[in-house]
């Protein structure tokens, strides 16, 4: 190995790089969703098209992010201005799950409740020892934070389209069927401090994840009854109701100095939830930390 690249930690490198263009190719198709839903339109079927002439968009040019860039931002067929919003939107997923990745799997699920390990740090984790758990991990919170910004760019405008119950029943179907399957991957438990309850031993059982998520999606639910329920319930499902608790907090404290200030469009506002909510899942460790010693002082006071 060339001097220049002795140290320099490869495999890491390589699983964020991957973990940005998993991102960005979701980030891509939620440009997609948020294109056609509005419209009634297919989000299976039919290629993507210039939204000025309608011309098929050409493979080599569907790439995230780097498509538009080699364009110049305009259609290869009719030279129309095609909007930032795009490689945007893909840039946003792809750093989403890349910081996603650095935190759970690089750093070796050091955050996480139940998979948090000091023995096996790093990416050898999974590598050496076939810890998949940790990619389980990734994608459950990666794909909850995409889905959070797929709904919220549907809620702004010029789309305003509020996502049904129908439709949000499906990803928390699959998120409870999840943690149930591989409790490991699923919220902490449902005392302040993240113990199970009645037990506070460990490993996680399924009945002691379902009930966290059971949990955090209830609270979820009737937090946001009256703005985004489906979204907050995802996010206490997935993470629990003592993340969600800091998480509504944050975003309701944002959100009323955001659209006290003059020129801050809706989208703005709007997309405050899916950046909180990315912050807590990269700061789950301390946020934990903080609501277990808060619960002891309570406890012990």
């Amino acid at each position: 190995m060339l001097p220049s690249f002795a140290g320099v930690p490869g495999a890491e490198l390589a699983l964020l790089a991957m973990a940005f263009a998993w991102g960005a190719i979701l980030g891509s198709f939620v440009n997609v969703v948020v294109h056609r839903v509005p419209r009634r339109l297919s989000v299976v079927v039919g290629a993507s098209r210039c939204p000025n002439c309608e011309t098929p968009i050409l493979p080599r040019d569907n790439i995230p992010v780097v498509g538009w860039i080699l364009l110049g931002g305009r259609c290869r067929a009719c030279s129309a201005a095609i909007s930032p919003r795009y490689p945007l939107v893909e840039a946003a997923a792809g750093a989403i799950a890349c910081a996603v990745a650095a935190v759970e799997v690089v750093g070796g699920g050091g955050s996480l409740p139940w998979l948090g390990s000091s023995s096996w740090p790093g990416v050898d984790r999974l590598l050496m020892h076939g810890d998949f758990r940790l990619l389980a991990s990734w994608a459950l919170h990666a794909g909850m934070l995409v889905l959070l910004l797929a709904w919220s760019l549907l809620a702004a405008p010029p789309e305003s389209h509020q996502v049904s119950g129908a439709a949000a029943w499906i990803p928390l179907g699959a998120v409870l069927a999840l943690v149930v399957a591989m409790p490991e991957v699923g919220p902490p438990g449902v005392l302040p401090d993240g113990t199970r309850w009645p037990e506070a031993e460990r490993p996680a059982t399924a009945v002691a994840a379902a009930t966290g998520a059971a949990v955090g999606w209830a609270l979820g639910f009737v937090t946001g009854r009256l703005n985004e329920p489906w979204s907050l319930a995802i996010v206490g499902a997935t993470l629990g109701w003592q993340t969600l608790t800091v998480v509504v907090m944050l975003t309701a404290t944002l959100r009323g100095g955001v659209a006290a200030c003059r020129g801050v469009s809706r989208l703005a506002i709007d997309l405050l939830l899916p950046a909180v909510a990315t912050a807590a899942v990269v700061a789950w460790g301390p946020i934990r930390l903080a609501c277990g010693r808060a619960w002891a002082w309570a406890v012990g006071g």
